[in-house]
């Protein structure tokens, strides 16, 4: 009984975890221009299939490039 409450705990910790980062439609419409402008296909193929960390890095590298509406969006996020 312990293993099945944890185990049901550690998967509604980790919902909201992904709700608190997932990004809205405007957010992503601020962004998405910089995606395709500043990073590889690699990158965008992986987010394609929900592997964004790519893109991250590739934002990191490009941060002087990015439009001032998808830099507040990454400051808005911790980023």
């Amino acid at each position: 009984m312990k293993r099945i409450l944890a185990f049901v705990l550690a998967i509604m910790f980790a919902a909201a975890a992904t709700e608190a980062r997932a990004q809205t439609a405007s957010e992503r419409a601020a962004c998405k221009p910089d995606v395709f402008r500043l990073c590889a296909a690699r990158e965008i193929a992986a987010a394609a299939l929900g592997d964004r960390a790519g893109i991250y890095v590739c934002f990191r590298a490009h941060r002087h490039d990015l439009s001032p509406a998808c830099d507040r969006v990454l400051k808005n996020h911790g980023y």
